[in-house]
């Protein structure tokens, strides 16, 4: 394993070069005041990202970009943030939510696809979130992971700072 404090000076440099400064000091208020979880509710509402049924576009966006950098950490958890699968499984679910969709278009009525479309909802965004769901069920890893997290968005901001200043 690669020298701790390296691993965490990258993924901020790679932060840095993801999100913009203001973003990136957000994202570590939150972090400092509210916790992992908080910020990644906050992370999802302000990084650009959105469900696509294409997985290489969902792939490209910010949101998914910042996951893979975090992704780097050495957390003891059986989950991974990034896990191909699960990103496949989502674009898989959405592709189903817009044919869902479209077809209440036709049938605003139709109770059945409604819930039908609310359990896919559900059943996506809870894949998306099962990382820091399982992470919150270890507080020693949760810490560490909050801990590694915090200073590498500190490093993020410094990163951000310098090449801003260029």
């Amino acid at each position: 394993m690669d020298n701790l404090d390296a691993v965490i000076n990258e993924v901020g440099f790679e932060i840095a070069k993801i999100l913009d400064e203001n973003l990136i000091n957000k994202l570590l208020g939150v972090l400092a005041n509210d916790g992992v979880y908080a910020m990644w509710i906050y992370a999802l509402n302000k990084i650009d990202w959105n469900y696509d049924e294409d997985c290489e576009k969902f792939r490209q966006s910010k949101l998914y970009k910042f996951l893979e950098q975090l992704d780097k950490f050495p957390i003891q958890i059986n989950k991974k943030i990034v896990d191909e699968n699960r990103d496949n499984e989502i674009c898989e679910l959405t592709k189903e939510i817009n044919n869902l969709t479209n077809e209440l278009k036709k049938d605003k009525n139709n109770k059945t696809k409604k819930e039908e479309k609310n359990k896919k909802i559900k059943e996506r965004d809870d894949k998306l979130n099962e990382f820091f769901l399982e992470l919150s069920t270890d507080l020693n890893q949760l810490l560490f992971f909050k801990e590694l997290l915090e200073k590498a968005l500190i490093y993020a901001r410094y990163h951000a700072k310098a090449m801003k200043d260029e």
